[in-house]
């Protein structure tokens, strides 16, 4: 169902006009206003009144029987007449182009311009005047249609066919919507034979009255012009948002000043004092601020900014906690309480951060809060003994919002880089710092001891948590307070403490090696006095150990109990990276864990060593596995090629074959064991080794000499060592099954899957199903292949990429097309990338051609997927025709006797590419002269297809082929219908 859907969506955008398919909603990407005046205010702004388009499309007209009396007819109504009576019957009658409503045995009756209501009491008159003791029902079968012009800053401009129940805003809606660059205040509707008139949403929007609510006539024009003169209004108001200016005028309708822009956005969303700024570019584009009071307010003009923020709100006699609780909030203030009765064990989560907790005190002059450092673990004991006041708020954090302050986004600020303009306007946090680090380049985050030792860290990427971005102020007075812990630490960065801490307190939540007695205040950088040994990967407890002790620290040691492998750990190669005594870098080296864990090899391990463990998933690399190329390698690129240059290969009766990456020469055991050991078919008997190729003596080239396979003696059981660059292969005891399914479905007596034999044909396959049924139309056959299949997607893809590059490059020339015929193109393009090909190949069923002429007969192939339909008694006439049906067969038809049932061709017809799609899934084109000479054979089943002009194409160099492209999804389309059918 998801591929006819796909097909269908395709087949609409080319036969049928634009006007009467669905437009889109229009696009909720920002446009260039809103995302201007979202850079100035800090949030997310919209242009009021966008998300009218933002629904789905609007009902054609009343549902039937709901038409009120007030409804005004006109030509195209159809009505339905009911009589009871001495005179019963029923009848249907369509209002003429005159007018006229002519009923049989009635008067005429003029039913265009009356309302429905007077054309029912005049109804009544005349059936009262002809027949005795009989009632007359009148009822609207179905509305006439509308043609409306939308214009200019739509999503999808042109003529729409509308109920004649639709309005100004259906019309706009029907075409997609405003664009974000649309006026909603300036549209301006064109009735014939009358004056312009504006339609301004905006009454729509705020009264429900106006303009956009009036019914439109056939023949109307709607205009939208670009947007004109805004305003915006963010902060603490029920609807931020930007306004748009009134046509001709500098100043909204109304409200003229900031009071009426703050009423225009429902009002502020609490009571109190207002610090309300207005944010004003002047000539030069410089924006100055502005401060308003409700008493003195500020007449606005186009690109004013007004932000509300409200003072005041507080609750007296109260407390607040907030943070990482159970249950964050206010609580009453009473006689004696202290800071340490407002948390408890009970209420922290298990990842609450105990050495510092954050406390926002109220300063008697007002502004911001005055933020001291508490140690959290000292209020739980009990030790801090400070009383609450009025107002305080306590903050507890969590490891996720101090591992953000070790992120990327944090550290790099503080090295002295530029800040990322995105990162700035969605985290609060780190605009608050970016600020502080601005104002004070030589004070202690900018050029302090943290600082220096930010440059040499490169944290992860970490999203911001929900307190920074409320509280950004908390970011740096929590840098202030952190000590940096930094040389032998698994985790790097800074970390807030209340004041002296021991070293030894925060190891476990750095992953350091702190096992002694040194202590560091905030603003300092700790750094161990030995490095360790710093374990990571898949083991079950990553970090530093200490090498201390006189019998030191091994490799095996380092393995076994919390450092022991994962379960998905790769076995056959790890890394030890150890620092070059000589030089100034790491000297890396290669061992495999299952050496060391088995007892075969240890290593005495030295102060800052590095043993890195992979996962298997991480080494490996299948050739059946896709690489994506959006996707990082896990590795670096030197560990890449450092394991691609010491691989085994393992091939042939292998539960996974492949190259195995090995530190030295490794047990033949090992090495199959790790590979999943041997498939069932697999001979343990009959393994094949191939030496590494060896250098020849005295050359020194690079040509190496190859050497000859031998078979293992012994089998899998050998006590082989097998080395870097050799390939094992596990001989097969029988040749593996493969999968031979066919499906074969429809008139056949046995339908179902069936084992393909060798060199099977289509008919051989008929006579085992027991030979087609009495309704089976073996013209009809619908034959699919996979191979097929992914050469008709290759090629669509391949369409859609060319089209987007021509696209491109006419975008970037000195003409660019018109933006509606881009989304059109765009939209086509899409299109092709995501339609699912079927892979329908033409073939013959019919069992007495194939006796007669074998060499028709298909040969099968595994995965066929064959359907053979009833025979089918119409032909179907699709595209651009007034009427698409499915019509009767009859032989002595011609081609444009059914195009005559269908209404005849429409005015968007492409009358030279009309073409025939038979049953079996073969086209034949109906060639210029197809009304004299020339006509194709019609059979039942057929489908005759009219195409829309490739007018809105006509730019493009593509067009033949993607008239192409489009007739082959045709094809699928006709073969998912009959299989549906």
């Amino acid at each position: 169902m998801t591929i006819l859907r796909h097909i269908t969506a395709l087949l609409v955008l080319l036969f049928f006009p634009v006007g009467a398919v669905w437009a889109a909603p229009a696009e909720t990407v920002p446009g260039r206003v809103e995302a201007l005046y979202s850079q100035r205010a800090g949030e997310m702004l919209r242009l009021f009144g966008r998300d009218l388009f933002a629904g789905p499309p609007p009902d054609d007209g009343p549902a039937l029987g709901s038409v009120g009396d007030d409804y005004r007819l006109g030509p195209g109504d159809e009505l339905s007449v009911l009589l009871r009576g001495q005179v019963s019957r029923s009848s249907r009658h369509r209002i003429g182009a005159d007018g006229m409503l002519l009923i049989q045995d009635l008067r005429p009756i003029a039913a265009a311009g009356q309302t429905l209501g007077a054309v029912k009491a005049e109804l009544d008159a005349a059936v009262a005047a002809t027949h005795v003791q009989t009632q007359a029902f009148l009822s609207v079968l179905s509305l006439r249609r509308v043609g409306v012009l939308v214009l200019g800053q739509v999503a999808r401009p042109g003529r729409q066919s509308l109920s004649a129940y639709a309005t100004a805003l259906d019309a706009l809606m029907a075409a997609g919507g405003v664009l974000p660059d649309g006026s909603l205040r300036a549209i301006r509707l064109l009735r014939p034979g009358a004056e312009a008139v504006t339609v301004d949403l905006y009454d729509l929007l705020v009264s429900g009255e106006g303009a956009a609510a009036d019914l439109l006539v056939d023949g109307a024009r709607l205009v939208v012009p670009p947007l004109g003169p805004t305003v915006a209004i963010a902060g603490s108001v029920k609807r931020p948002g930007i306004y748009e200016l009134p046509p001709g005028r500098s100043a909204v309708t109304g409200p003229d000043d900031t009071s009426d822009l703050l009423m225009l956005a429902g009002g502020a969303l609490r009571p109190g004092r207002d610090r309300s700024t207005l944010l004003r570019q002047g000539p030069e584009g410089t924006e100055r601020p502005q401060p308003v009071s409700s008493t003195d307010p500020l007449r606005l003009r186009d690109g004013d900014l007004l932000l509300h923020m409200p003072d005041g709100g507080a609750r007296a006699g109260s407390v607040t906690l907030s943070g990482a609780v159970a249950e964050p909030g206010e609580r009453t203030l009473t006689d004696g309480m202290r800071l340490a009765d407002l948390v408890d064990r009970a209420m922290l989560p298990p990842d609450a951060y105990l050495p510092l907790t954050v406390l926002l005190r109220r300063t008697g002059a007002g502004g911001p809060p005055h933020m001291q450092a508490l140690d959290l673990s000292a209020l739980l004991s009990g030790r801090e003994g400070e009383m609450a006041r009025d107002g305080d708020r306590l903050v507890v954090l969590s490891a996720a919002d101090v591992a953000f302050l070790r992120g990327r986004s944090v550290l790099s600020l503080l090295s002295g880089q530029a800040p990322d303009p995105a990162d700035l306007s969605v985290c609060a946090g780190l605009a608050a710092l970016a600020a502080a680090l601005s104002a004070d380049p030589e004070g202690v985050l900018a050029a302090g001891p943290l600082a220096q030792a930010a440059r040499g860290v490169d944290g992860p990427p970490l999203p911001c948590p929900r307190l920074f971005q409320a509280d950004g102020d908390l970011v740096p007075f929590l840098l202030r307070q952190s000590v940096f812990m930094r040389r032998g630490s698994l985790r790097p960065g800074p970390y807030p403490v209340a004041g002296p801490t021991s070293l030894a307190s925060l190891a476990p939540l750095s992953g350091g090696n702190h096992d002694g007695k040194a202590k560091a205040s905030p603003g300092q950088v700790a750094d161990p006095d030995g490095d360790g040994v710093l374990l990571s990967g898949p083991v079950r407890q990553p970090g530093l150990r200490s090498v201390g002790g006189e019998e030191g620290l091994s490799l095996r040691t380092l393995l076994s109990g919390p450092g022991a492998p994962l379960p998905d750990a790769y076995a056959l190669v790890a890394l030890l990276e150890r620092t070059d005594p000589v030089g100034a870098g790491r000297r890396p080296s290669l061992f495999a864990p299952a050496d060391v864990v088995e007892g075969r090899f240890d290593l005495r391990l030295r102060d800052g060593d590095r043993v890195t463990l992979f996962l298997r998933d991480e080494v490996m690399r299948p050739a059946s596995a896709p690489t994506e190329p959006d996707v990082p390698d896990p590795l670096s690129p030197d560990i890449r090629t450092l394991l691609s240059e010491r691989a085994v290969a393992l091939r042939g009766g292998v539960m996974m074959p492949g190259e195995y990456p090995v530190a030295g020469p490794v047990p033949l055991s090992l090495l199959l064991r790790t590979g999943g050991g041997l498939k069932p078919e697999g001979d343990a008997e009959r393994l094949e080794l191939l030496p590494p190729p060896v250098p020849p003596r005295g050359r020194d080239d690079g040509d190496t000499l190859g050497a000859m396979p031998r078979t293992l003696t012994g089998g899998a059981t050998a006590s082989t060592l097998i080395p870097p660059g050799a390939a094992i292969r596990v001989g097969l005891k029988q040749r593996p099954q493969e999968r031979r399914g066919i499906l074969l479905a429809g008139e056949v007596a046995e339908p179902g899957t069936y084992d393909l034999a060798p060199g099977e044909t289509l008919s051989m396959l008929l006579d085992r199903a027991g030979g087609l049924t009495e309704d089976a139309y073996p013209a009809g056959i619908i034959f699919t292949r996979e191979s097929a299949r992914l050469a008709e997607e290759e090629g669509l893809r391949r369409t859609a990429r060319e089209l987007d590059r021509q696209l491109g490059q006419m975008l970037g020339g000195k003409n660019p097309p018109d933006p509606a015929r881009v989304e059109l193109a765009r939209q086509l393009a899409a299109d092709l990338r995501n339609t699912n090909a079927l892979g329908r190949i033409t073939v013959e069923a019919n069992p007495a051609v194939l006796g007669d002429r074998p060499e028709l007969d298909m040969p099968l192939q595994p995965g066929d997927r064959i359907h053979i339909p009833r025979r089918p008694l119409t032909v179907t006439v699709s595209g651009e025709v007034l009427a698409p049906a499915s019509l009767l067969f009859d032989p002595d038809k011609k081609p444009e006797d059914y195009l005559r049932e269908a209404g005849g061709l429409t005015r968007f017809a492409d009358d030279g590419r009309i073409f025939i799609i038979h049953p079996n899934g073969a086209a034949e084109p109906l060639e210029s002269g197809w009304l004299t000479h020339q006509v194709p054979t019609l059979t039942p089943g057929s489908m005759i297809v009219v195409p829309r002009d490739a007018e809105p194409f006509e730019w493009l160099p593509l067009t033949q082929s993607i008239t192409t492209i489009l007739s082959q999804i045709a094809f699928s389309a006709a073969a998912i219908a009959a299989i549906s059918n």
